[in-house]
């Protein structure tokens, strides 16, 4: 049968698992070690530590959380064994000590995995003197020395430090030591590729932004293909252990570094100046994406950031440890250096992972419960420039120069932050995975401005509306290319069903209202007001549709006696009211769309706006037909993932009801009361028990055909109901 978008929407849960399940991770190697792995930890050397680290104390302690596998420092920088690599720098401190490799027998003795770490963003100056070639230099031919650490330089991944060098490393310890895989610290990057003027990169020295990200991709790509090779020369379940960082923000694609990685780590370690707290949370959406059924482990550290020798606390530390497992990641709990002065850390580690321990089999994950799929982009945070503020407010001069409105991903953020307060079940979608089989798991899609798109993206999601699928999509989304230019006409103006002019026209900027028209479901709660904010930039438009609400054009916005909707004698104003829509609503066959031509999501990130948020959560239940797979109703601010598992299904719930919820750290908990949870089932599913994990209690539950109903009495900082199948 071909399987359209309407087949879908109307099958059976049960026979299609793609209504509410997203589709079953890729079929892993269950005899590989690291498919069924749920605990990971560790430990950071520091050049010193030869001279002082007591390995009996530190495999008791890792011991204690009950670990599956143990990463330690090797080589790359520094060597803590005795390598006899030429060119590889040697711990000052090791003298005939073989720390890697004594600490990792004990290791293996009590039942642990070990994998080595390497470092291989930098290399000492004693090598910069012997193998000048393969160091990043800037335009003048200086190479890139720590500012921390000046006799420390940066490499340069085209030089064959990367391609010999590192190699020759992971065959050294692979030949001298039982060592269950390699992980090279902090690299590939996926943050925006540095430019390099060494004698390795003269040939990418005409290329656009576009194309030396491209080719920095390739040879990323290159190398990480060649190093997962070498990890299993001599052993098939030898495996190299790719990083990736920067989660929403990271601009390299995690797309095409899973399709090479095995086992991928999120170095998503923790959370400083405005970082919400979900973004641990995000990471794992991110990473499950991306990598469908593989492992992915995400590192907490104990540490307290900048002073990396100080814990950070146990209630923020707790938190990011349940985002990382609720979003489906593994946690991978780290430690710098063997003489902490500071060991608050240890319990809040040992806590969280015996704990984790009891209730192991509720975390093998088959599938998510979701019909909501949000699509992110990793080509905006690179070739896409948000419109700078617009001046206007209290103290504003005319000589003053507009700022930056923010990052790419505030957009993102803004829309995030309106799920959460909605308490949506939703997945990421990566948007080098618009395909067919990705896109039919969900009632609906999210486009939070994807200004970039490429002509079979848009051919994608237009198949998709087509076959019954729904779309809430905001300013400039497909206005540009792949490649960041600029469209003559929106590539989805068909299905935004917008009529287009001659041209494309230019962006409109100023804070601007929405004038209702008429009543719809997207204006629940907004009875008592004729006017709603929007945004501050839009894109003008036309469209068929008899408009909901309309633009009221800019006007003045600061000094209180200028602030009014009409002409003056000194400027012309055409008046408050006028044709333009400011949202495009259409329904077509069992699809529905919403446009909004202005950026009301970064706007409800920057500003706060409670009515941006509602009218984005309102929109959202009405292209979804308020379908949802879980529904949680209760006090407080909380984040939902839910799981299909194992042995049933697991709904978490993490509480972020904290006035540091926006701003590092949490102090203290602020629990959050009664919490009703109704979910709903694939036909002929029999639940047998609902265990609250974090509580340690079973709770009375109701089923009525598909229908399964408890509640959570409260939820201190998280919690997981685990449904057992009978």
């Amino acid at each position: 049968m071909d399987l359209t978008r309407r087949n879908l929407l109307i099958a059976s849960a049960s026979a299609v698992p793609g209504r509410f399940f997203g589709a079953a991770p890729q079929a892993a190697e269950a005899s590989l070690w690291y498919q069924r792995m749920r605990r990971c930890a560790q430990h950071n050397f520091n050049e010193y530590d030869p001279q002082t680290l007591e390995i009996g104390k530190w495999v008791e302690y890792w011991s204690s959380l009950k670990l599956d596998c143990l990463i330690l420092t090797g080589g790359g920088l520094m060597a803590f064994y005795p390598t006899r690599l030429a060119d590889h720098h040697r711990s000052q401190f090791l003298g005939g000590r073989d720390l890697f490799g004594d600490y990792l027998k004990a290791a293996k003795k009590a039942g642990m995995r070990v994998v080595a770490r390497l470092e291989t963003n930098w290399q000492h100056e004693e090598i910069l003197k012997s193998r000048p070639e393969w160091f990043q230099r800037d335009e003048k031919g200086n190479p890139s020395p720590s500012a921390e650490s000046p006799y420390v330089y940066h490499t340069c991944i085209f030089s064959n430090f990367h391609a010999q060098q590192v190699p020759a490393i992971m065959r050294e310890i692979g030949r001298l030591y039982d060592v269950d895989g390699f992980f090279t610290n902090s690299w590939p990057d996926t943050g925006a590729p540095r430019r390099c003027y060494c004698v390795n990169c003269g040939k990418l020295s005409g290329l656009g932004k576009a194309q030396f990200l491209e080719a920095y991709q390739d040879r990323v790509m290159e190398l990480c293909r060649q190093l997962d090779a070498v990890s299993r020369e001599g052993r098939r379940d030898r495996v190299y252990n790719l990083t990736i960082a920067g989660g929403i923000h990271a601009v390299q694609s995690i797309r095409k570094l899973a399709e090479i990685g095995s086992w991928i780590t999120a170095d998503h370690q923790g959370r400083s100046g405005d970082t919400p707290i979900w973004d641990c949370a995000q990471q794992g959406r991110v990473a499950y994406s991306t990598m469908g059924g593989k492992p992915v482990t995400n590192v907490v550290t104990g540490n307290a950031g900048t002073w990396r020798h100080s814990s950070r606390g146990d209630k923020e530390i707790t938190l990011w440890l349940a985002q990382t497992t609720a979003s489906g990641m593994v946690p991978w709990y780290v430690w710098l250096g063997s003489q902490p002065q500071d060991n608050r850390w240890r319990e809040t580690g040992r806590k969280y992972y015996e704990w984790l321990a009891r209730h192991e089999e509720h975390f093998f994950n088959r599938r998510p419960v979701s019909n909501l799929g949000v699509v992110f982009s990793q080509r905006l945070n690179h070739l896409y420039r948000v419109p700078s503020a617009t001046n206007g407010g209290y103290g504003s001069r005319r000589t003053e120069q507009a700022v930056p409105s923010g990052r790419p991903t505030d957009y993102l953020q803004g829309l995030y932050y309106a799920l959460l307060e909605g308490r949506f079940v939703f997945d990421f979608i990566h948007e080098d995975n618009l395909t067919p089989q990705a896109l039919g798991r969900y009632r609906a899609l999210v486009l939070p401005n994807i200004a970039l798109l490429s002509d079979g993206q848009a051919r994608s999601l237009r198949a998709y509306v087509d076959g019954g699928g729904s779309l809430l999509a905001t300013f400039e989304t497909g206005m540009y290319n792949e490649a960041g230019e600029p469209r003559s006409e929106c590539a989805l103006g068909d299905v935004f069903g917008l009529r287009q002019g001659s041209a494309r026209p230019g962006m409109a900027s100023g804070y601007y209202y929405g004038n209702v028209e008429r009543r719809h479901e997207i204006l629940s709660g907004f009875e008592n007001t004729s006017w709603l904010p929007l945004g501050e930039h839009r894109v003008p438009v036309q469209a068929d549709a008899t408009p909901v609400l309309t633009v009221v054009p800019p006007y003045p916005r600061g000094i209180p006696e200028m602030v009014y909707a009409h002409a003056r004698a000194e400027m012309p104003y055409a008046g408050p009211h006028s044709e333009e829509p400011a949202v495009v609503i259409r329904e077509k066959g069992e699809s529905r769309i919403v446009y909004f031509p202005g950026d009301i999501d970064l706007c409800a990130w920057r500003s706060g706006n409670a009515d941006l948020s509602r009218l984005l959560q309102n929109s959202l239940r009405w292209i979804l037909r308020d379908s949802a797979p879980v529904r949680v109703a209760g006090p407080g601010m909380v984040e939902l993932f839910a799981w299909q598992t194992e042995p049933g299904f697991a709904l978490h719930i993490i509480n972020y009801n904290n006035p540091n919820m926006t701003h590092p750290w949490i102090r203290e908990y602020s629990p959050i009361g009664a919490q009703q949870v109704s979910m709903e089932l694939p036909e002929g599913t029999k639940v047998a028990q609902v265990d609250l994990l974090r509580a340690g209690q079973k709770v009375h539950h109701r089923q009525t055909g598909r229908a399964v109903e408890f509640t959570v009495p409260g939820v201190r900082d998280f919690e997981v109901a685990a449904l057992r199948i009978g």
